[in-house]
Parts: structure tokens; C-alpha cells; sequence
């Protein structure tokens, strides 16, 4: 009788938007125990949008956690806040409210979001597979590191070697934690310290990061740094247009026409993103044709 007498009230929403909705979801679930992200996915605006497009992405079939209760979408909305930030930063629920509502105009074709999308797509290629230690402070550092290495290395040398270096890098973590306290070697010991405790944290995802990173180089030394000047000098330009007369020396799209001052690229022979230096030598004149043709081959 109490629950057939039991009174119901109904609110029914008439002539709003998607974004009124999801607020007035939003506001009636704050007094329940909805998690962080449960809440957020009921946020208005393009940065949730664009929060769910990345989570979605294929890179997360290979990942070692579900999906329940939008752990992708955390994860997913912590990358995207490290990109937007540049570098390791707060990832704690309280960074990502205010991201949610500080970027409610997010535009999903700007800078940040293509290179999310762009580390993902090569992420996706290094773990085409379910790879169990992809766990959800492991994907948080080697985006981190991933993100470095295509910033400051030649990441083509780089890229067919990260698959195995993860793998026997979390072995090599297991295997010390399996050990009593005083035989895990220092630097073990505190990374195991950096994933137990504080992992949304700047300064424990820079560490683990550079902790990654170092470990990697050192697997793998002759990985080369990138030349810190990518852009050519006006002068260089002017030696390299003098060179070769004004005429495109790639003849991708055309057979070296003639160029002007004004309208042509100064190309890197051997691209900056696979080691090659910005000097003279490595450089010659490009129409725009020729020189969007070629890519980074």
C-alpha cells in the first residue's frame, strides 16, 4: 500500500536542447554516488563531444581496462588535458571539471586535438593487439614519452622498437616487486612509489615519464635527437635559392619549374622528422606541389 500510494513527481522538459538536458541530468545526479567521470559525461559542450570521439578510437580495444563506468572516457579526457597543457600536468578529477567547462567551446580540428588523435593513431600501430600491461597509468606515461619522442627524436627510428621495450620493461617491473624491499634496485623501487600513490599527479607523470624514456634510450642509444633548429634562416634560404637558380629540384607534380621569391619552399632533403639537418647541403628549392607530394619520405 505505502509504495502503490508512494507520489511521483515528473518534470517533462519542453523545447530544450541536448546541452539543457544533459545539465538538468547533471543537477538531479549530484546528490547520488555517480563517479567523477559518470558526471562529466553529462556535461554540455564540445569538449565532452570530442572527450568521447577520442575514447572511442581504436587504441582503446588494445588497452588492458574496460570501459565501465567511462574509464576510457577518464583516460581519454586525461591525454587531452596533458596535450592541451604541453606536458605532464594535474590529471585529478578537479583539473578535468574545470577543462570540461573551460573548453566547452572546443574546436576538434585545432591543433591539440589533431595531435591526440595523431600520438593515438601511432600508439595504435605500436599495440595493434590486447596488450594486458596497458594498464591506466601505463597508457597516461607512454603517451607522455610517446608524445617526447616525436617531439625531440627521429621517432622513425624509435617506433619499431617501443612494442618490445614495453614488454620487457614491465617484466623487469614485476620481476623487482616480486622482490623483498631491500633487494629492488633504487630506481625500481621508486618507480613502483611513483604508480601507487599520486599517479594523476604532474610531478609523478613527469617522472615516470622521464624514468620511461631514460630506460628506452638506453635500450636503444643510437636513437638521434632531431636538429633543435627546424626552420631555415633568411639567409640560408637565400643560398639555397641562389643555388638552384629558382628552379623545384623535387619534380614530384612538375618537371622544375621556375619559381619567384615569393612563392616557394625551402625543403629538406633528408626530412627534419627523420634526422635531417636544417643546413644548406640538406636543402634544396621546392614548389608547394612538389613539396606537399612528398611528405615525410
Amino acid at each position: 500500500m505505502r509504495f502503490d500510494v508512494y507520489p511521483l513527481d515528473v518534470v517533462v522538459l519542453e523545447d530544450c536542447d541536448e546541452d539543457e538536458v544533459r545539465e538538468m541530468f547533471l543537477r538531479l545526479q549530484n546528490g547520488t554516488s555517480l563517479k567523477a567521470q559518470e558526471k562529466r559525461n553529462a556535461y554540455p559542450g564540445k569538449m565532452r563531444d570530442f572527450i568521447k570521439t577520442v575514447a572511442e578510437h581504436q587504441f582503446f580495444q588494445a588497452v588492458g581496462f574496460t570501459n565501465a563506468r567511462f574509464t576510457h572516457d577518464l583516460v581519454a579526457a586525461q591525454l587531452v588535458a596533458l596535450e592541451i597543457a604541453g606536458g605532464p600536468t594535474n590529471i585529478k578529477n578537479a583539473d578535468l571539471n574545470r577543462m570540461y567547462k573551460t573548453h566547452a567551446d572546443f574546436d576538434s580540428s585545432c591543433s591539440d586535438a589533431r595531435a591526440v588523435l595523431r600520438t593515438l593513431g601511432i600508439l595504435s600501430q605500436i599495440f595493434p593487439d590486447k596488450t594486458p600491461e596497458l594498464t591506466r597509468y601505463n597508457v597516461v606515461s607512454l603517451y607522455c614519452m610517446v608524445s617526447e619522442l616525436l617531439n625531440q627524436y627521429v621517432f622513425s627510428q624509435a617506433h619499431p622498437h617501443i612494442f618490445d621495450w614495453f614488454i620487457d620493461f614491465e617484466s623487469t617491473r614485476r620481476l623487482n616487486e616480486n622482490r623483498p624491499e631491500d633487494e629492488i634496485a633504487p630506481e625500481w623501487a621508486g618507480y613502483k612509489e611513483k604508480i601507487s600513490h599520486s599517479t594523476d599527479s604532474a610531478d609523478s607523470i613527469r617522472w615516470r615519464m622521464e624514468f620511461m624514456l631514460r630506460d628506452f634510450l638506453e635500450a636503444y642509444p643510437d636513437t638521434q635527437t632531431k636538429d633543435n633548429q627546424r626552420s631555415f634562416t633568411h639567409v640560408q634560404r637565400l643560398a639555397v635559392f641562389r643555388r638552384d637558380q629558382g628552379h623545384c629540384q623535387l619534380r614530384i607534380k612538375c618537371n622544375g619549374v621556375k619559381l619567384t621569391w615569393d612563392d616557394w619552399h625551402c625543403d629538406h632533403i633528408v626530412p627534419w622528422v627523420n634526422g635531417g639537418k636544417t643546413t644548406v647541403e640538406n636543402a634544396h628549392v621546392a614548389c608547394s606541389a612538389c613539396n606537399l607530394a612528398k611528405g615525410a619520405s
